[in-house]
């Protein structure tokens, strides 16, 4: 069984997968155009989700992925909740890289969101606590894929 070991979420590891958009250091007041929300269908609508999420623990079996292949997918903690994000790389054919695949922990004030096409964990909290959720939907399977992995990856501390 592959393994990952969960490290923190920093700027440059999560560079390839997306942008994480956290208030630290010398913050500007307004840091506009901070990630890259994107949709290539006119048809879609951006959807704003609030949820609630109980904690997961670790270590945590991840058995299925996904991707949206059409819109970026941004995460935000409301009430401060750290998250568990898990992304993998792309080969020249669109297919996950497992073996190079990437744990991280979100802390509390730290948002993500991730390109469009991103492989990626579904969202997991780590404490327990609302997020945002914004994607462009439109309703049909271009929304989502999802992808069953022939052998679970043990994420782990």
């Amino acid at each position: 069984m592959l393994i990952l070991k969960v490290r923190p979420l920093e700027h440059e590891s999560f560079k390839p997968f997306g942008q994480l958009l956290a208030a630290e250091g010398d913050y500007p007041t307004r840091h506009n155009f901070a990630a890259n929300l994107y949709s290539d269908r006119p048809q879609a609508r951006p959807n704003l989700r609030v949820q609630w999420n109980e904690p997961t623990p670790l270590p945590h079996i991840v058995t299925i992925i996904e991707r949206h292949r059409h819109s970026s997918q941004m995460f935000a903690p409301i009430t401060g909740g750290r998250s568990l994000v898990i992304v993998f790389p792309s080969d020249a054919a669109g297919q996950p890289i497992l073996d190079a695949g990437h744990a991280f922990v979100a802390d509390g004030n730290q948002a993500i969101n991730y390109n469009a096409n991103t492989w990626h964990h579904g969202f997991r909290a780590l404490d327990s606590g609302a997020f945002l959720m914004l994607r462009w939907d439109d309703g049909t399977r271009g929304d989502e894929e999802f992808l069953t992995l022939q052998e679970p990856i043990r994420i782990e501390t």
